[in-house]
């Protein structure tokens, strides 16, 4: 073989290869998605970072919000394709069918949110008459209504003050503004800072199962099933990877929230990542939704705010509801 040949056989074979990256570029669907800054989007970054949504043929186009319902609402307006939130604020907007749940993504083990108090604040009891923050909307919200509930305080026995954000929390204990609220992540270490304010209890004092969804725009789901269950599939990969590289996980979720990496590291073990549709989810969708029934007109129910079909087409095994 000539070194004519040689060349012109190599030039033709990187042509090839240049012309099939370029083909396979090409096929790669968009999909946006919504999370919040911290961990509720821990298997979507995962996923991009570890080539889990190439794989699929998925362009993960990726929005940060300062709380997941944000993110929520995100798809609401029609800013996102999907987005992953805590089962209240999912389960408060999923009323009029704009809204699809396609899965659990991970379950909240309790911990994740302090209740931090002032100094005077003993026990449970002392919260009469005091001023209690909730970020309004949130999973927040709905522990900090259980918790009352759990210690016989009628809502009226106390001040609610409603807030946005974790720092509009922070700043308002820290400024004596409110007597006491939930946090989470580095908020809990800012708030008792300065020696004024301390950890009383965490979440696991109000006794409820907490969940995480993946959410999709109906319409979406409906004009591609098929991009929406390789999505599914993305997600479950990553959901293994994290499960089994938890440092490694808690980098990439880091770099891509700019939230602290040992803040991320710890948050993640207080959240199992799996994909799931199971009496669990269920009945965690449904007290919320009874929570909410004091509220709202219309009635919401597992049966018609979540749709098993794609999971069931991406992970059969994953999907395990009792009729």
């Amino acid at each position: 073989m000539t070194r004519f040949t040689k060349t012109a056989l190599g030039l033709a074979s990187s042509l090839w290869l240049f012309s099939a990256q370029m083909a396979g570029a090409q096929t790669l669907q968009p999909v946006r998605f919504g999370v919040d800054a911290y961990t509720t989007g821990s298997q979507i970054w995962v996923a991009k970072e570890k080539g889990f949504f190439e794989k699929e043929g998925i362009d993960p186009q990726i929005t940060t919000f300062a709380t997941g319902v944000e993110a929520i609402d995100a798809l609401l307006i029609g800013r996102a394709d999907m987005a992953v939130g805590l089962d209240f604020p999912i389960v408060s907007r999923i009323q009029g069918g704009k809204l699809t749940v396609l899965a659990g993504i991970f379950h909240s083990t309790p911990g994740f949110h302090k209740l931090v108090v002032s100094n005077e604040i003993k026990e449970a009891k002392d919260l009469v008459g005091k001023k209690l923050g909730i970020a309004a909307g949130t999973a927040q919200h709905l522990v900090t209504m259980k918790y009352l509930e759990e210690n016989g305080i009628a809502e009226d026995k106390v001040e609610i003050v409603g807030f946005t954000s974790l720092l509009e929390i922070v700043a308002s204990l820290r400024s004596g503004r409110i007597d006491a609220a939930f946090v989470w992540a580095d908020g809990t270490q800012k708030s008792i800072d300065g020696g004024e304010r301390y950890v009383l209890t965490d979440d696991a004092a109000a006794k409820r199962n907490s969940s995480a969804y993946i959410a999709a725009q109906t319409d979406f789901t409906e004009k591609h099933p098929e991009l929406t269950v390789a999505t599914l599939r993305a997600l479950n990969e990553a959901s293994a990877f994290i499960t089994a590289n938890k440092d490694e996980a808690s980098a990439i979720i880091a770099k891509n929230t700019r939230a602290p990496r040992d803040t991320v590291r710890e948050l993640l073990n207080y959240n199992e990542f799996a994909l799931a549709l199971t009496d669990y989810e269920r009945r965690g969708f449904q007290e919320v939704a009874d929570f909410l029934a004091k509220t709202k007109s219309q009635p919401v129910t597992f049966e018609t705010g979540v749709n098993p079909r794609y999971l069931k087409e991406a992970a059969p095994d994953l999907v395990k509801l009792d009729n």
